[in-house]
Order: structure tokens, then C-alpha cells, then sequence
């Protein structure tokens, strides 16, 4: 029997053409992709959508507003009834291009914030861009869109995070999304960087403190990708089953390249949305095949004993990727590193 599910969510690399060059960046975004699609591609493989049951497509990049014609684009998602958010650095969000968001229908507005102002620009490489970035926000929850801020939690900005909380507070932003830090792209070669495994239970124990106390509140603490697993600093809800890449979503760069997640590298291609379409690309059955054929003999080294091995899969196939070079065996787990316990986080001084 064939692969049976379907690519609810579509990440979405409109251009790979970037106004900063973060020291994070696991794309290493910079310039455009030589041949990105243009715009008559994009409408035709929003066309696609609908028959996959695609139900959100998230605007990334680069930085996606820098591509001219992204509010056609998103219009057109609009018209076929599928929910549309966007990921943006914030340079660019001046009122006209807030009033162009709200104007294309776009459901929510992702925006980065990796510290505090001084770590931000540091990171970001921009000496003004955090006030730019915190009068942006302003904007976009005054026209009455929602926000959600993503952090990449790295060894700069670990110990910010509950004065950034209190400042995100202050601005108004009610989502915030921690994520740890990938080694990708640039963020692969940056050593000051990398969390280490003691600062990686830190932000577990973050998560845990802060999440946990908020939850009657009208804000929301969210783990990102690569956050867990299995100890009571896991907050995600529902558990953790499983990379869902290839299995109820899947991304496409701005060239037409058809990947799992946006955060794997780019041989990692199932595709191209020039020569087959979406379905086809799909519902192939060698398509995401570290996934879908997915056993326990393909665990790696740091996951193979492990006993919650069969619902974890070896956790987040990006950070597992970047970070040994193979699939389904994610070094950043809680349970592993605490000794199958969290006997250590709780007498770790955290």
C-alpha cells in the first residue's frame, strides 16, 4: 500500500535573497537562487494545493518581502482558501508593507528576535535594526494582526531570555517560539554560537519554569523544532511522535525544489516542482524515505538503546542531520542527556 497522508503544511522559500547575513542563518541566505520561479510558476503551484489538502503554506526565505510580487502570490492562496502566514527579519516593516500584509489576507506574522538589542544586532549584523525591529511589531499588532516571535536560542542570548520575555510582554506579543539553534549554514561554522548540552537543559528548564507559569495567562510559550524529549521539560502538547517532514508537511525552495524541511540542506531534494508536479513528487514512493520507511535499524549511535526509540524516531531530522551528518540520531534530547532521567536538571544548578 502506498503512502496514505498528506502535505497539510508547506513552508514556502520565496526568494533566497536576504537584506542582513546573520551569523545564525542555517540557509546561508544572501543572494537569490539562480532561476528562482517567477510568478506564473508560483500561481500554478499554488493550483496544486487544493487537491493535497494543503491547509497552510508559511512564507519564508531569505527574507520572502523582498520578492516584489509575494503579495500576488499570497493573494491567489487567499482566493483558494488556504491560510497563509509569512516569516520576516523585520527590516522591512515600514507601514506600507504592514498595510500590504493585512491587505493580502496574511493570517499571522512570524518575527525574529535573537536577544536583546544589543545580542540582536550583534547576531543580525545591523547596529539599528532592533528598534526598527520593536517599532515593526508595533505596527503589525496595531493593524490588528497576530504575531509570533521566534527566538533561536544560542550561547549569546541564553541567559536574555526571561528579560526578553518581560520586553515582549511590554510590546504586546502574546506568542513566542524558542528554538535552539541549528548547525546549518552559517550557523554551522559560528562557535560562539553552539549551545552546549548544559546550556541546551537550560533552555528546557526555561521552558518548563516560564511556560508552566504563564499557562493561565493570555501568553503562549512555544518549544520549536528539535526541543525535547521525553522528560517533564518537554512541553510540547501533543507529545512528540516523530520528524513530520514527508508525512503531514514538506517545503519548497525558491527555485522549485521540493524538500522535507527548509532547514535540511539542499541535496536533500525529493524533486523539482519544473518537471513533476507537486502530487507526483508526493506520492512517489521513494519520496522521503528516511520518514516513511523509516525502521529501528536506521537509528543512529546516539539513539539506538534508547528505550522511547520507536516513538521518537531519533527526533528532528534537520538537527539531527546538521548536527552528526545523518538521520535519527538528534544529539539535543533531554532524556539522553540526562541519563534517561531528569535527575540531573534537577541538581544541575539550573
Amino acid at each position: 500500500m502506498g503512502f496514505e497522508g498528506f502535505p497539510l503544511i508547506v513552508g514556502w522559500e520565496l526568494t533566497l535573497a536576504c537584506n542582513l547575513r546573520c551569523r545564525h542563518c542555517g540557509s546561508s541566505a544572501a543572494l537569490p537562487r539562480a532561476n528562482e520561479l517567477n510568478l506564473q510558476e508560483c500561481l500554478a503551484i499554488c493550483d496544486q494545493f487544493p487537491e493535497l489538502l494543503v491547509q497552510e503554506v508559511n512564507f519564508t526565505g531569505g527574507e520572502p518581502l523582498l520578492r516584489p510580487d509575494w503579495q500576488r502570490i499570497a493573494i491567489h492562496l487567499r482566493e483558494l482558501g488556504i491560510r497563509t502566514k509569512i516569516l520576516t527579519n523585520g527590516l522591512v516593516l515600514r507601514p506600507e508593507t504592514v498595510a500590504q500584509i493585512k491587505d493580502a489576507g496574511i493570517a499571522g506574522v512570524g518575527v525574529s528576535i535573537d536577544g536583546l538589542e544589543s545580542t540582536h544586532n550583534t547576531i543580525r549584523g545591523r547596529e539599528d535594526l532592533f528598534r526598527q525591529l520593536i517599532a515593526g511589531i508595533e505596527r503589525i499588532l496595531s493593524a490588528g494582526l497576530p504575531v509570533t516571535v521566534i527566538t533561536t536560542v544560542n550561547a549569546l542570548n541564553i541567559d536574555e531570555l526571561p528579560t526578553l520575555y518581560a520586553l515582549l510582554r511590554s510590546v504586546g506579543v502574546n506568542v513566542w517560539q524558542v528554538q535552539p539553534i541549528f548547525p546549518l549554514g552559517r550557523g554551522q561554522t559560528d562557535s560562539e554560537l553552539q549551545l552546549s548540552e548544559k546550556a541546551y537543559l537550560k533552555l528546557g528548564a526555561f521552558v518548563q519554569k516560564w511556560g508552566t507559569s504563564v499557562s493561565e495567562d493570555d501568553f503562549e510559550l512555544m518549544p520549536g523544532d528539535s526541543f525535547g524529549y521525553f522528560t517533564e521539560l518537554d512541553m510540547r502538547d501533543p507529545p512528540w511522535r516523530g520528524c513530520s517532514a514527508g508525512l503531514t508537511s514538506c517545503d519548497i525552495t525558491s527555485d522549485g525544489k521540493v524538500k522535507g524541511c527548509l532547514s535540511m540542506p539542499d541535496e536533500l531534494v525529493e524533486g523539482d516542482l519544473r518537471q513533476r508536479d507537486l502530487w507526483d513528487i508526493w506520492f512517489h514512493p521513494d519520496s522521503f524515505a528516511y520518514n516513511r520507511k523509516f525502521c529501528l535499524d536506521d537509528l543512529g549511535p546516539l539513539c539506538r538503546s534508547c528505550d522511547k526509540a520507536e516513538q521518537c524516531r531519533g527526533g528532528c531530522s534537520s538537527m539531527s542531520y546538521g548536527a552528526t551528518g545523518r538521520f535519527h540520531s538528534d544529539p539535543y534530547c533531554f532524556y539522553r542527556i540526562t541519563g534517561y532521567s531528569t535527575s540531573l536538571v534537577e541538581n544541575g544548578g539550573l
